[in-house]
């Protein structure tokens, strides 16, 4: 049974467990993300922030979440070893605009871009349709979900790492790149990335 976008949206809200993949969001208006991470000279980790406004609901996954040191298993009838699904990005945030539902896959980096990312943004990707077959098997219940892909990083100087207008990753030119700052009082709905992955 094909649904609306907020009848999907309302499917994930009842279906996911946002008990433990949920990150609760204290305004309605805007969406935080919050991160540590390592860097390439193993110093400390770091906390990076981001908080993006949005219009409409959100719904935000915390993918790379872990308890007690170490991630469980986002299949726990898989063996999760060094398997494809093993990878993860660090969030998924789902936003229902204009009668559209949009998923956002977020990777959050130091001040390094590793050669694995696009690994990790796709096996989220792959969750995301995982999810969305899993719910179509067990009830009947199916949406379109248009999804963009992003890693955030602190480098200082990622031109290496990027296409020549300076925006995608040249590994994997779906995947745009925003150093941290330049995400200051943007909206979500205004991340730019042109290509766009439709889960039917």
């Amino acid at each position: 049974m094909a649904l609306n976008a907020q009848g999907y949206f309302n499917c994930l809200k009842s279906y996911l467990n946002t008990v433990h993949y949920g990150q609760p969001q204290a305004r309605s208006n805007e969406v935080v993300l919050k991160e540590k991470v390592f860097g390439q000279s193993g110093r400390k980790p770091i906390e990076y922030k981001v908080s993006l406004q949005t219009t409409g609901e959100t719904l935000v996954i915390k993918l790379d979440t872990k308890k007690n040191g170490s991630s469980l298993p986002l299949f726990h009838f898989l063996e999760d070893s060094a398997k494809p699904w093993s990878k993860r990005c660090d969030f998924v945030v789902f936003s229902l605009r204009k009668n559209k539902l949009h998923a956002y896959c977020f990777e959050f980096k130091s001040e390094s871009i590793p050669h694995d990312v696009p690994d990790q943004i796709k096996a989220s990707v792959d969750w995301i349709k995982a999810l969305h077959s899993t719910i179509n098997a067990y009830t009947a219940k199916r949406s379109t979900i248009h999804v963009t892909k992003y890693v955030l990083s602190n480098h200082p100087d990622p031109t290496p790492y990027l296409d020549e207008d300076g925006k995608y990753l040249q590994r994997d030119h779906t995947i745009r790149h925003y150093r941290y700052a330049d995400l200051n009082d943007m909206a979500l709905a205004d991340l730019e990335n042109s290509n766009i992955e439709v889960i039917r």
